[in-house]
C-alpha cells in the first residue's frame, strides 16, 4: 500500500502544476488582449480627426467632419477672424483653401489651389514690397496733381494733373494691398497664388510666409509639411483672458491699548524762570514749577425776581369802613336863619 501511494503521489504534483502554468498562460493572453485594446483605442483616438474649433477659423476642423485627417500650416486671417487662409496637406493632395464663416453660421471652405502631392518639384515666394518702398513717389506725384488742378482754375496752363493723382491713388492703394505671391511648381508648369495683406493680421503673414519656405523644403525631402514653428506663433497671438480687478483691501483696524483709553495727556513740561544767577552745581532736589494760576470764578449771576404770589380771598384783610356822616341840623338852629 505504501508503494502504491508514493508512486501516485508524484503524478499528482505534475498535474497540480500543469494546471497552474495553464492558468497563468491564459492570464497573459488576457493581458495581452486587453493591452493590445488599449493601444488600438489610444491609436484610434490619435487618428480621429478633431471636430473642435473656435475663432479664428480654421479649415482642418471643418475637413474632419468630412472625415479628413490633414496638416495644416496657416497662411494668414482676417482682422476679425471670420476668414483664413491655410496650405492643407494629406496623403495625397496639397491644397491652398480659404476657410470663412458667414453670417447664416455655417463654416464654408473655398479650394483656390488643389495640387499631387507627388508631382509638385518647385517652391518660391516674392514678397511684391516695391510699392511701398516708392510711397514718397506716390504722395509727390498725388500732391502734384492737386496743385496742377488748382493753378488750372487761374489760367495757368498745366497739362496732367489727373493724371498724376490717379497714378498716386494707385501707387498708395498697391502698397496697402501688400502683395504676396507664392508660386509651386510640376510637371504642367508654375502655378502662382497672391496672397493680400489688406485687413489681414500683419503679425501672422510675415511670420508664415518666413516659416513657409523651409517647412516647404523640408516638404520636397521628405513628403512631410513641418508645423511646429507656425503652431508657436498662432499660440503667441491667442490674447489672453483679462486679469481680474483687484478686490479693494480694508485697511485693518487695531484695536486701541487700553491704558492709552483710560489715561490723560500729559501736560508738556514748562520752562521755569530763574531769579538769580546760575548755580555751580545742579541742585539735587529741583524747583518745582509754580503752581498754575487759579482761574478767577465768573461773577454770580442775579437770582431772577420771583413772580408775586396771589394769596388767597380768606386771608385778605377786611376793607375800611366808609367815614360817619354828620347828623343834618334843623332849620331852627341854623344860624344863617338867624
Amino acid at each position: 500500500m505504501d508503494e502504491g501511494i508514493s508512486a501516485d503521489w508524484p503524478s499528482q504534483e505534475e498535474d497540480e502544476v500543469e494546471e497552474a502554468l495553464e492558468a497563468s498562460d491564459v492570464e497573459e493572453e488576457q493581458l495581452e488582449i486587453t493591452e493590445s485594446e488599449v493601444e488600438d483605442d489610444s491609436s484610434n483616438e490619435e487618428d480621429a480627426p478633431s471636430t473642435d474649433w473656435s475663432f479664428p477659423v480654421r479649415a482642418a476642423p471643418i475637413l474632419a467632419l468630412q472625415g479628413e485627417t490633414v496638416t495644416e500650416f496657416p497662411l494668414s486671417q482676417h482682422v476679425s477672424g471670420h476668414q483664413s487662409t491655410s496650405l492643407i496637406v494629406d496623403e495625397n493632395l496639397m491644397r491652398i483653401v480659404e476657410s470663412r464663416y458667414d453670417e447664416d453660421g455655417i463654416r464654408r471652405l473655398n479650394v483656390r489651389m488643389a495640387l499631387v502631392k507627388e508631382h509638385i518639384s518647385g517652391y518660391s515666394h516674392t514678397h511684391l514690397d516695391i510699392f511701398q518702398r516708392l510711397m514718397p513717389i506716390w504722395y509727390l506725384s498725388a500732391g502734384f496733381g492737386a496743385l496742377a488742378w488748382i493753378l488750372m482754375f487761374t489760367a495757368i496752363p498745366v497739362i496732367g494733373g489727373g493724371m498724376f493723382i490717379l497714378a498716386g491713388l494707385t501707387g498708395v492703394l498697391l502698397a496697402k494691398l501688400d502683395l504676396h505671391r507664392i508660386s509651386f511648381s510640376d510637371h504642367g508648369g508654375r502655378h502662382d497664388f497672391y496672397l493680400s495683406g489688406w485687413r489681414q493680421e500683419p503679425y501672422l503673414i510675415y511670420n508664415s510666409t518666413a516659416l513657409l519656405g523651409p517647412a516647404f523644403v523640408g516638404f520636397l525631402r521628405n513628403g512631410e509639411l513641418e508645423t511646429k514653428h507656425i503652431d508657436v506663433i498662432v499660440q503667441s497671438m491667442a490674447k489672453p483672458n483679462p486679469p481680474a480687478a483687484p478686490v479693494p483691501q480694508q485697511p485693518k483696524q487695531l484695536p486701541a491699548p487700553p491704558e492709552a483709553a483710560t489715561a490723560p495727556m500729559p501736560l508738556p513740561p514748562q520752562p521755569m524762570i530763574a531769579s538769580g544767577p546760575p548755580a555751580s552745581k545742579p541742585q539735587a532736589n529741583p524747583i518745582p514749577p509754580p503752581p498754575a494760576p487759579a482761574q478767577i470764578p465768573p461773577p454770580p449771576v442775579a437770582p431772577a425776581p420771583a413772580p408775586p404770589q396771589i394769596l388767597p380771598l380768606s386771608s385778605l384783610p377786611p376793607p375800611p369802613m366808609p367815614p360817619p356822616v354828620a347828623p343834618v341840623s334843623t332849620l331852627e338852629n341854623d344860624p344863617l336863619w338867624d
